[in-house]
């Protein structure tokens, strides 16, 4: 019997980096042709988000990204988006910490016609009462609809227990009392402020020629001018650690825990072995923390860790879902693994050549298509990346060496730097609580503590 094939080295493929120059007007362009469909991905990037929203008022950017497309120039609401369909073409609006993005999906063929849709959007959003009235209302419902999961009582005890009432503190989509404080006042002048060509970026990839996007840009936008006048949230200092956050949904099945800690922004000097570190840790299935909480207690469908950095910090976590009944068991499981990384059980060249491994093979997957191309290079936009970033990312990864991804190891695995969130079945999880010794909080759905 002939035996199985030996897997060869990962492909050392990576996406050519983009060409990049500037709008007379100042806004900045990176260009990518991307495969033989004549389809494109064209986004703005503007690279000031829910960092610049009042903390009484968070939401207002979220909700003044969603109002753009709501009737622009001549058109209304209905006649907008009639346009596009009739285009072919799709616009998605999102809103982020760092940024605002405005994303078109759409037939090269139209790519003039739909960069005439932007441009009204961008610089010609009609901002009406009533439309403002109706979005305002549902995000409203959608806040308070949003607290019966105990996933967004994590969320937002997460990041207000990190961060405070400063940058990155709250939640960038707003509550359900922020979001009713927000007047349509309030979201023209946001939009005045925030919306400008300075620092933008527009990003095109797919099946176009850059000649074509050059005049066309120029065109549509080349007269967009303007300075933003927003300014973000100051970064708090880290608040002392050693909390657990508790929220309370009677009568829950399950817990919703996690396990965090601030770290260093999109510019740690670490990014690289952290990434492999966490990857053998808790992000592959086959990680320790997934492998430890599912496959050997059965406490949980899964369980995973992630470094997620934006531009000014960041943070590192663990995740998962367990049953109510193994909740302290699953908090000590999690305390226990990285206690273990640090001292008994560091990584071992295998781990570190399997994360390495399946990272570079997961690699190429992220570039599948123009539209995903694209999202990635907001990257570069919003993290302020070299143009080459994604061209040398590969080489990085597989660089790092065993001994880097263990002092990354090292300083992401001390327990007193820790804080805890638990959202589950207060009186079924509590008393198991006792003796862990993290300062219990007790926060509503909103991450307030009571």
């Amino acid at each position: 019997m002939a035996a199985l094939p030996e897997p060869g080295p990962a492909p050392a493929w990576a996406p050519p980096a983009p060409d990049a120059y500037s709008l007379k007007g100042g806004a900045r362009v990176l260009y990518r042709r991307y495969g033989h469909v004549p389809l494109v991905s064209l986004l703005l990037v503007v690279p000031r988000g829910a960092e610049t929203d009042p903390i009484s008022k968070q939401g207002l950017t979220s909700l003044m990204a969603d109002l753009l497309d709501e009737g622009a120039g001549k058109l209304n609401a209905l006649a907008l988006s009639e346009k596009l369909q009739a285009l072919a073409t799709e616009l998605e609006i999102s809103a982020n910490t760092d940024g605002v993005v405005l994303s078109l999906q759409l037939i090269a063929e139209n790519f003039a016609r739909s960069l005439d849709v932007l441009a009204d959007v961008v610089r010609r959003p009609r901002l009406d009462e009533q439309e403002f009235q109706r979005l305002r209302s549902q995000r409203v419902a959608q806040a308070i609809a949003a607290e019966a999961d105990p996933q967004y009582a994590r969320r937002n005890a997460l990041y207000r227990g990190l961060f405070g009432q400063g940058y990155a503190g709250g939640w960038s989509q707003g509550t359900a009392d922020s979001l009713k404080a927000i007047t349509l006042a309030d979201v023209q002048a946001h939009y005045r402020r925030l919306m400008a060509a300075e620092g933008s970026t527009f990003i095109v990839t797919g099946g176009i020629e850059r000649e074509t996007v050059a005049k066309e840009l120029e065109r549509a936008f080349g007269d967009w001018t303007g300075k933003p006048s927003t300014e973000a949230r100051p970064l708090e200092p880290s608040p002392a650690t050693g909390k657990l956050f508790l929220a309370n949904y009677a009568g829950a099945a399950q817990s919703t825990i996690g396990v965090v800690r601030r770290v260093a922004g999109a510019d740690a000097d670490d990014l690289f072995a952290s990434t492999v570190f966490n990857r053998s840790f808790g992000e592959a299935f086959i990680s320790r923390v997934n492998l430890n909480l599912r496959e050997d207690k059965g406490y949980t469908y899964g369980a995973t860790s992630i470094f997620q950095r934006i531009r000014q910090t960041g943070i590192f976590g663990i995740f998962s879902d367990v049953r109510s009944d193994a909740t302290r068991a699953s908090l000590d499981e999690i305390l226990r693994e990285l206690a273990d990384v640090c001292s008994t059980r560091p990584l071992v060249a295998q781990e570190r050549d399997e994360s390495v491994q399946g990272l570079l093979l997961g690699y190429p997957g992220t570039f599948e298509n123009a539209e995903a191309l694209a999202e990635s290079f907001t990257q570069i936009a919003l993290q302020n990346r070299p143009l080459d970033w994604f061209e040398r990312w590969p080489s990085r990864v597989a660089a790092v060496t065993l001994e880097q991804a263990n002092q990354a190891a090292q300083r992401y695995c001390q327990r007193s730097d820790f804080d805890i969130l638990v959202a589950g079945d207060a009186a079924q999880v509590a008393p198991a609580l006792d003796g862990l010794g993290f300062e219990v909080v007790k926060v509503n759905p909103r991450g307030e503590p009571l």
